[in-house]
């Protein structure tokens, strides 16, 4: 599990808009470079929020980001 990582990739949704707009065009390729998990790159590309809370991303990022996260 690389919880770090997804935090960078959840901090980046959060605050850089055209990785923001790469990712909702097109989920598997925004993150073609990331180091994540199988698991966690599936829960990405489904913007599955529980398992990616479960997997070490931090609520208050997954509820932030524009247009991705819910308050």
């Amino acid at each position: 599990m690389s919880r770090y990582e997804t935090n960078v990739v959840l901090y980046r949704l959060k605050k850089d808009a055209a990785f923001r707009a790469r990712f909702r065009a097109d989920p598997r390729q925004a993150l073609a470079d990331a180091d994540l998990t199988d698991e966690e790159r599936e829960a990405f590309a489904r913007w599955d929020a529980r398992t990616l809370n479960d997997l070490g991303g931090m609520l208050h990022l997954l509820i932030s980001i524009p247009g991705l996260g819910s308050h």
